[in-house]
């Protein structure tokens, strides 16, 4: 990291830095875990990718800040792990790591205290605080002795499927369907670490059963893995029970989905994902004009931003042919375009105009998005083509 100089405990290894008395380690877990319980702190891991454009942000305006060292350095070793470089430590598979950046805080004696997937923030302020708030919280816990006790502190890849070690290893990243399945159906339950964990990873693509199976000892299992991880893992087989219903345009499956929702996730999950799959299946359905009401209802309550409403009547164009539907999202358009007539915008508002069969107005707002495209260095191309149909 650009703000560190090189230091370590033996001179031949360099994989140890040291910055304003913070200890980041890159990528070598033993060393990292030696020096956590060498110094009686707690380790974090930072899983990223190379890739991972939020994982750079935390990286340059958190990790890389010397306040923010500083007040680490108190409690916290730090481990980088870039988590698709996983064939030597094995840490991806033995925590399920598939989303990035993913947080993981160890005690000393190497046991799970706490995880966390992404920090909000778009800035230091935000940023930091998310971070802070999680490293206090996970001291807090630490202090209490809590420690997630289903994850063991020593890893051995050969209790893996092999699948699961070749997707992580990315040496296959696309696994037979029916090896993951077989694998699943094998099991009466998830309570074996590397068992859950490959459940975890591979939960929607579980069969429907699996959600019995964890519901029927979902108070044993959060015991084991914590509240949140196995509500992530609820909200997966209750995400395949939806898809599945939807694409077999299933009323009956769609009712048992709703249903397992509402006994297995709490209030919470159950609010945030009940109103998006209500809409996934009224769009399976052709219902436009009820999909539009969920919509308005949100819209008048102020929970959408001008992006969601550009998602929305974007789709709307690609996707429905009501003209009820796509007249209501022409007016929704021009109002967030005589406020903000940016160019995503004014492409969206141009396209439903066009397929309203105004061509007058649809001229008028599509040369206004290709020139703002040429002031936001954007391709206006299919706009311009769209101007040829006219």
């Amino acid at each position: 990291m650009c703000s560190c100089h090189q230091t370590s405990t033996n001179k031949e290894d360099n994989n140890a830095t040291n910055a304003q008395k913070l200890i980041v380690v890159e990528q070598d877990y033993i060393k990292a875990k030696e020096l956590a319980s060498k110094e009686s702190k707690l380790l974090f891991i930072d899983f990223y990718t190379t890739w991972c454009a939020p994982c750079k942000q935390l990286d340059k305006l958190v990790f890389e800040n010397d306040s923010i060292k500083e007040i680490l350095s108190n409690d916290y070793i730090l481990l980088k792990y870039d988590a698709e470089n996983d064939t030597v430590f094995h840490l991806s598979k033995k925590y399920h790591v598939s989303s990035y950046p993913t947080a993981i805080v160890l005690n000393p004696k190497g046991y799970v205290v706490n995880r966390k997937y992404g920090f909000p923030g778009n800035d230091f302020r935000t940023l930091s605080q998310s971070v802070l708030e999680f490293t206090e919280q996970s001291v807090a816990l630490n202090n209490q002795n809590e420690y997630i006790k289903g994850y063991s502190n020593t890893i051995n890849k050969t209790k893996y499927p092999q699948f699961y070690i070749d997707f992580v290893n990315r040496t296959n990243i696309k696994p037979k369907t029916s090896d993951i399945v077989s694998f699943i159906n094998s099991k009466e339950n998830f309570f074996v670490e590397e068992d859950f964990t490959t459940l975890f990873y591979f939960g929607r693509k579980a069969p429907p059963s699996v959600g019995d199976i964890i519901a029927r000892d979902k108070e044993r299992y959060f015991d084991l893995y914590g509240k949140q991880d196995v509500e992530v893992l609820l909200y997966f087989i209750a995400s395949a029970k939806f898809n599945e219903a939807i694409i077999e345009n299933d009323q009956e499956k769609y009712n048992l989905a709703v249903k397992f929702t509402k006994e297995t996730l709490s209030q919470d999950w159950i609010d945030d994902i009940l109103p998006s799959f209500e809409i996934d299946w009224l769009k399976s359905q052709n219902k436009w004009l009820e999909v539009f009401e969920v919509y308005e209802k949100r819209k008048n309550n102020g929970d959408l931003k001008e992006g969601e409403i550009n998602y929305i009547c974007w789709d709307v164009y690609k996707k429905c042919d009501d003209q009820e539907v796509i007249t209501k999202c022409i007016d929704w358009m021009k109002e967030v375009t005589d406020s903000k007539p940016n160019y995503a915008y004014l492409d969206t508002y141009a396209f439903l105009l066009f397929k309203s069969g105004n061509k007058k107005e649809t001229k008028e707002i599509a040369n206004k998005a290709i020139e703002m495209a040429k002031q936001e260095n954007e391709n206006p191309k299919t706009l311009e083509e769209l101007l040829e149909k006219l």
